[in-house]
Parts: C-alpha cells; sequence; structure tokens
C-alpha cells in the first residue's frame, strides 16, 4: 500500500503532466495480463504517458489540474481506469492503441464481442475424440480422408452471449482467436471536445479509399463541367485535344473521294520522211 508522500507525489506528478498535454483520456486496462500492459507501455511511451494509480487519486490529479474543461472525464472512470495523457489528437490516439491490441483465444463465460463462426472447410484436426468435442459445440463435422471437414458454416456464439465451455475449447483448437486484448479508450478531451470512444473506432483503411474515391469523383466534375484549377487544367487540355482529334478524324472520314484523273493520251510519233527514190 502507497504511502502518505507516496500517494502526495503521485498526484503532484499526474497534475504536472495533465499540464503539459493538449490531449487526456480515460482508458481501461481491466482484464489485461500485466505483461501485455507493460508491453503496450513500452510500445507506446513515445507518444504517450499512461498514468496508472488509484481512482481516487487519478480523480483528484483531475479536479486539482486546474483545467475546468476536464471535469466531465470524472464521470467515466471505470474498473481498471487509467489516465492516458498526449499531444496526439484524439484519433491517432484511439488508433494508436488499436493497433497494438493483440488477438487471444476465448474463454468459457466469456461475453462474445461479435457474432463468432466457424467456417466451412477442411481442418488441420484428425478424426477421433475430437468429433464429439465438435458435436457438443454444434458443429456439423465430417471425415474427410486422415482430416477432419466442417461441412458448412457454424454459428458458435452470437454477440453479447457468454461462450460456452465446448466452444471455448474447440476454438482454441481449431486456432480461431476471436477476443483482442489492450487498452480500451472509454473517453478522450481534444481540443474542446469530449469524444466517446466508440465515435473514434474509424475503419482507417476503408477511410482512406473513401478519400480517394471523393478526389477521383471531385476531378472528374471538374473535367467534364470544365471547372479549372491547378489538378484539373491539364486534364481539360487533353480532353479537348482528344476531341478535336476525333472531330477532325470524322470530318475527314465525310469528305467525298477526289475524282481519278484520266490518264494523259501520248502523242504519236511523227512519221518518218519518205527516202527519195533512187536516181530520181
Amino acid at each position: 500500500m502507497p504511502t502518505k508522500k507516496e500517494k502526495i507525489e503521485s498526484v503532484a506528478r499526474i497534475k504536472k503532466d495533465l499540464a503539459r498535454h493538449k490531449t487526456v483520456a480515460i482508458a481501461t486496462i481491466a482484464s489485461l495480463p500485466a505483461k501485455h500492459y507493460l508491453s503496450i507501455k513500452k510500445q507506446t511511451r513515445k507518444d504517450v504517458t499512461i498514468e496508472f494509480a488509484r481512482q481516487t487519486l487519478l480523480k483528484r490529479a483531475l479536479e486539482e489540474s486546474g483545467r475546468a474543461e476536464l471535469k466531465p472525464l470524472e464521470a467515466k472512470f471505470t474498473n481498471g481506469a487509467v489516465i492516458i495523457v498526449s499531444d496526439l489528437d484524439a484519433f491517432k490516439l484511439y488508433a494508436l492503441f488499436k493497433r497494438s491490441k493483440s488477438k487471444t483465444f476465448a474463454k468459457p463465460g466469456a461475453i462474445a464481442p461479435s457474432d463468432i463462426t466457424v467456417p466451412a472447410g477442411e481442418t488441420s484436426l484428425a478424426p477421433g475424440p475430437v468429433l464429439t468435442e465438435l458435436k457438443q459445440a454444434k458443429i456439423d463435422a465430417r471425415i474427410s480422408g486422415t482430416k477432419v471437414t466442417i461441412a458448412r458454416d457454424a454459428l458458435v456464439a452470437k454477440k453479447g452471449e457468454p461462450i460456452s465451455d465446448p466452444v471455448a475449447k474447440i476454438l482454441m483448437k481449431l486456432g480461431i482467436e476471436p477476443f483482442e486484448i489492450g487498452i480500451d479508450i472509454i473517453s478522450v478531451y481534444d481540443n474542446g471536445t469530449i469524444y466517446e470512444g466508440a465515435a473514434l473506432n474509424i475503419d482507417e483503411e476503408g477511410f482512406r479509399q473513401s478519400l480517394i474515391d471523393c478526389h477521383r469523383e471531385a476531378l472528374n466534375l471538374c473535367v467534364f463541367a470544365e471547372i479549372w484549377n491547378e489538378t484539373s487544367a491539364p486534364l481539360i487540355v487533353q480532353k479537348a485535344a482528344r476531341e478535336g482529334n476525333a472531330i477532325n478524324k470524322l470530318i475527314e472520314s465525310k469528305k467525298p473521294a477526289a475524282p481519278a484523273e484520266a490518264p494523259a493520251v501520248e502523242a504519236a510519233p511523227a512519221a518518218a520522211p519518205a527516202q527519195e527514190k533512187e536516181g530520181s
């Protein structure tokens, strides 16, 4: 148990960090194994500082930070809460911890984070007692040569439902890791706005692709509507040149063919002068 002096020093350290960084998040490390927590802390230490202490000390640091805008975060504390401070914006902060998560196997009684499906197809399992285990998990399996094959996709757990012991065991044998472990961001204060963690969960690749699509569609509009700017101007000129060439070819193809010239008639050679009669 920390001494009174250690508690005071802890609060002072957290207050100092709260004053130095613009972005403040409340997160939870509940159920996160210590080795994973230390690994994530090491991975992210260049960009963030994770403040771990008793909730009473964390809340006191927020209250005494002198930043009234952080007060709504006090209501966001939950089991295993930590404070994270950074100069990253809220979205980059969330993405940083999202990338640091790792896959893990399901445990009996754990709540499924999403629908869990065992796909149809051949497995690496050899025939034997595992067939009974698959049946207990309500998975239609058959023997195919020296391997066990899943006959059809099997929904073994629905989102929000507890995972049964047979399902947890067979998922592990199949190598299916439906859970992610890591630091979960609950709420973030950034530049005058408080974001809930769910609002920050953006598909980065999908977002990037949507920006590319929007740029392409906007550029097409500029070219075909002849809206001139630095990007569209060269394409508009190229389009005009292509259309001009096409029109020129069309005009040339519609011209009547020139009449063929009659071949020139060669003049008949002049008659040779008659030879004088001999002796005339």
